[in-house]
């Protein structure tokens, strides 16, 4: 079984944005099996930026980001099985909330994002790494996995930068702080 995909929490990684920089502190995946529909909400962006080069590179990483449409940002390959997609930037309280829908036609297909369908058992799962501080209320905790019942629909959250390392988060800003600072809001 794989690893839940850095997809969750890497926003860039949803457009295929090489080297992305912008990431969430805490991540919701919601499933809706009885719709085939998965739904991601990010909070809490930020990035690490250690120098004038890491600061242009995330400014440009989020006008490709922020004008996905107008730009025509192509998703990401791995989410080419998914056939409907959408992307929203939703401005709440001063904070910027990444909300993003999948649907999908096979429950085979969430295996790119780390989440396993178990036709058998009517199950779907996911690993659990304790470094990405898993938390649900719609599942258990079995072994190495978080399992989920296939019939209803589920989410969980995925924290995995509540354990920085102390060198990095120095480096650590909010992405609203820095849009602010370089007038991009």
């Amino acid at each position: 079984m794989e690893q839940i995909k850095i997809i969750f929490f890497a926003l860039s990684s949803f457009f295929g944005i090489e080297d992305g920089r912008i990431a969430a502190d805490k991540t919701t995946v919601t499933v809706f099996p009885e719709n085939k529909e998965i739904e991601i909400i990010q909070e809490k962006l930020f990035t690490v930026i250690q120098s004038e080069k890491d600061n242009t590179l995330v400014l440009e990483q989020w006008d490709k980001l922020y004008y996905w449409k107008e730009r025509k940002t192509s998703w990401s390959k791995e989410l080419d099985s998914f056939p409907m997609k959408n992307f929203n930037l939703t401005p709440i309280k001063n904070k910027i909330q990444p909300n993003l829908t999948l649907t999908y036609s096979n429950e085979k297909d969430l295996r790119k994002m780390g989440i396993w369908y178990n036709t058998e058992k009517n199950q779907f799962s996911i690993n659990h790494i304790p470094q990405h501080n898993i938390k649900t209320k719609d599942g258990k905790l079995i072994g190495n996995y978080w399992v989920f019942n296939g019939d209803r629909t589920f989410s969980f959250t995925v924290e995995p930068f509540l354990q920085m390392p102390e060198n990095y988060q120095k480096f650590k800003q909010p992405l609203r702080e820095l849009l602010t600072e370089n007038k991009k809001e």
